[in-house]
């Protein structure tokens, strides 16, 4: 037998096995549980992540956006998490380098997007390219937008769009 056929189901496990960046367990974290105590006031992302089916929207966007299911190369975000922060911009009026400070700041967003206080946030490069393939293949993106969209209205919810916080600037006096 050859070489290549003997790994072919070792290869085929790897697949199914590998994982994104930042997928673990939030508990893995020592500062979890001040980060849940801190982050109850803002119910927003909480509320929208319990009335959401996201094992559906994970499998098309699986399907769609294939990076980082190969086994060479670095690890690649999920494309769940790109999706959510790609929520957060739409809902707040955010271009994507906002949305990258905003998931950095808020810790509710970043709860929200699955990570913890230790993860990377993917850059605002990240998010961009992947936005504009999912754009490009036949409305891919704005089509599970209305699938969130939808699940909320069978729930009675309706996101209404807030505006992009405006950041604080120094000026000289002169």
């Amino acid at each position: 037998m050859s070489d290549s056929l003997a790994n072919q189901p070792f290869t085929s496990y790897l697949r199914k096995v590998k994982s994104y960046k930042n997928i673990n367990d939030p508990q893995r974290s020592f500062v979890a549980p001040f980060v849940d105590k801190h982050s109850r006031k803002n119910e927003f992302f909480a509320r929208v992540n319990k009335a959401i089916d996201w094992g559906p929207i994970t499998k098309k966007l699986k399907k769609k956006y294939t990076k980082g299911l190969t086994d060479r190369g670095a690890k690649a975000y999920s494309p769940l998490l790109l999706f959510k922060m790609h929520l957060i911009s739409e809902w707040y009026q955010l271009s994507d380098t906002q949305t990258e400070a905003m998931v950095y700041d808020s810790i509710s967003a970043l709860k929200f997007c699955g990570l913890t206080l230790e993860d990377s946030v993917p850059g605002h490069s990240t998010l961009s390219r992947f936005k504009k393939e999912l754009t490009e293949q036949n409305e891919t993106l704005s089509s599970l937008v209305a699938e969130v969209d939808a699940q909320l209205a069978e729930k009675n919810f309706k996101v209404q769009p807030g505006k992009a916080r405006t950041d604080a600037k120094l000026a000289s006096i002169s």
